[in-house]
């Protein structure tokens, strides 16, 4: 091939956003750098590309985990070599450990400069950032060959989507991203689907129709939106309680009689009382029965009968809990093929506790501020019916998850797997690009806000309209607590209070201060309408969730 002909073929950074596009990545979040530099040049030509340039590169991987979860599909994540990589690590982590597929791009040093000492080199003679990422990804690998690109494009998307899903991870060194390279034919990548094993399914839901107090506990597992109506589908037919992790919240309708709520942290009442209760056959769902999960992996969570664990990810099963039968698969198939077992109508009478019934909650409040739960009531009230709401890690998160009511599957979305402070931020963020139309609002603390917040600055870049809604009692009130719960002792955990309206103001935002309820129900049903917003909610310092498993938990290791 003469010159003139390899000056005509597409470079590797072309084919590869050109692949990835046809496999439906169009939306990327990332912070732009030298050594990914050409990657967003290729962006430039592929028409219906969109990419939002982010404060942190961290940030940047929640926000493709919000955009994913609200059916954004599945996202691209750019960062640059060296500290790029580095920064967008704990996002990483936090996608696998929620099973959120993203493909993530690392620029990388020319390889005839690896070991050489290049600025922000990642080679193995440096970072070695592909050990590093290994850990916190599906897949990790390096574009080592121009040729090979577009086969390991099909290879990453492919198993970031299949099994249980996660992030993976391709390295591209500058001078592979800009070489000139044939698009090769490709067939279709054919994913494999495990096939329910009929005689097991059977025994599953002869156990189901028989018992006498069963029990489904659905993780985020079955989140998608066919999981989700099957497990509605299989609760009606068989009249049985349900359960949901604190991460599955709305996964099944908590207005339905059948909802005990959340089982687990910030779980209410009618979910542990029914636990407590004895249970014959308990089903579990896509749920990895976890700490949060399970009350700290409470020896209460057990059934006489028949433990039935449904896992897409054979490790899981009886990984916490001895299991009598493990099925593995999908949530939407092995539910539908339960279904098709079932009758119409062979389920036996609702249980009369049935329903979620709260704690008793402390409602007061010291003057001027808000108590976290009744501020948690009054913005959902205040807000539209199909408002999705975000939240990050922190003691309004146990707020959040037990007083609001949540009744669709794509309305509350909590990154519990890791517990990173920020992912609710991101989220968000994600979360809106993905559906604009929509009231997104954040619900997050003031010292996470601190960590992350500066992504307000994204969204008024983008004009995104999402609400943070910061619960503002500077402190880090649930460190604060779970230190005098443990030791009976604690340190400060405060901080100088910060004016987040102000904040906002600086970088081209809007807010407003909440200290009552009434200046709650003075703002537009929707403030995010005209662009994002901050609503500075100023909580009461003393206010805290009461003691939980996870706190009793921590203090059987502490020095008595």
């Amino acid at each position: 091939m003469n010159e003139a002909a390899k000056r005509a073929l597409p470079r590797v950074v072309d084919v590869m956003a050109r692949t990835l596009a046809e496999l439906g990545v169009r939306t990327y979040f990332g912070v732009p750098g030298g050594a990914i530099c050409s990657y967003y040049d290729a962006l430039l030509d592929l028409p219906g590309a969109r990419v939002v340039n982010t404060r942190h590169e961290t940030g940047a991987a929640f926000m493709g985990m919000g955009h994913f979860r609200a059916g954004g599909g599945v996202p691209g994540l750019l960062v640059t070599s060296g500290p790029g990589i580095t920064n967008a690590m704990t996002g990483l982590a936090a996608a696998q450990a929620d099973g959120v597929p993203l493909v993530a791009i690392g620029g990388e040093v020319p390889r005839a400069n690896f070991g050489r000492g290049a600025l922000q080199e990642g080679s193995r003679y440096e970072l070695d950032v592909l050990s590093m990422v290994r850990s916190v990804t599906k897949l990790c690998a390096e574009v080592t060959s121009p040729g090979a690109a577009v086969g390991l494009v099909h290879h990453a998307v492919a198993t970031a989507r299949s099994g249980r899903p996660g992030p993976v991870f391709l390295s591209l060194p500058l001078d592979v991203a800009n070489a000139r390279v044939p698009v090769p034919e490709l067939t279709a990548h054919v994913e494999p689907r495990s096939e329910p094993d009929d005689a097991q399914i059977r025994r599953v839901a002869g156990l189901l129709h028989e018992a006498q107090r069963g029990l489904l506990l659905v993780g985020s597992g079955a989140r998608s939106p066919a999981a989700a109506r099957a497990v509605a589908a299989l609760a009606n037919r068989l009249q049985m309680p349900v359960a949901t992790s604190p991460k599955a919240k709305g996964l099944f309708p908590e207005s339905s009689p059948l909802s005990l709520g959340i089982y687990g942290l910030a779980g209410h009442a009618s979910a542990t009382e029914y636990v407590r209760g004895g249970i014959d056959v308990l089903l579990a769902i896509g749920c990895g029965l976890g700490e949060n999960a399970t009350n700290s992996w409470s020896a209460e969570l057990t059934a006489s009968r028949a433990f039935v664990q449904v896992d897409v990810d054979p490790s899981r099963l009886g990984r916490n809990y001895p299991v009598d039968i493990g099925v593995v698969g999908s949530a939407d198939r092995i539910v539908e093929a339960l279904l098709a077992h079932l009758e119409p109508g062979a389920g036996r009478p609702a249980p009369a506790e049935g329903g979620v019934r709260p704690l008793a909650l402390e409602t007061k409040a010291a003057p001027g501020t808000l108590n976290p739960a009744v501020a948690v009531r009054a913005l959902q009230e205040h807000f539209p019916g199909d408002t999705l709401f975000t939240c990050d890690i922190g003691e309004h998160a146990m707020f959040a998850l037990h007083c609001l009511r949540v009744d669709r599957p794509d309305a509350f979305q909590l990154a519990s797997g890791l517990g990173s402070m920020g992912s609710g931020i991101g989220a968000a963020v994600g979360a809106k690009v993905a559906q604009p139309q929509r009231p997104v609002v954040a619900l997050c603390g003031d010292f996470g806000f601190h960590m992350s917040g500066m992504e307000l600055a994204t969204c008024v870049q983008e004009g995104l309209g999402v609400v943070f809604a910061i619960f503002n009692d500077a402190r880090m009130r649930m460190v604060e607590s779970g230190l005098a719960n443990i030791f009976g002792r604690g340190a400060r955990m405060d901080g100088p209070r910060t004016d987040f309206v102000a904040l906002a103001r600086a970088v081209g935002a809007d807010g407003a201060r909440v200290d009552s309820l009434e200046a709650l129900r003075a703002l537009p049903a929707n403030p995010g309408r005209g662009g994002p917003f901050v609503l500075d909610v100023s909580i009461d310092p003393g206010a805290a969730f009461p003691a939980h498993g996870r706190t009793a938990h921590l203090k059987n290791f502490a020095p008595q």
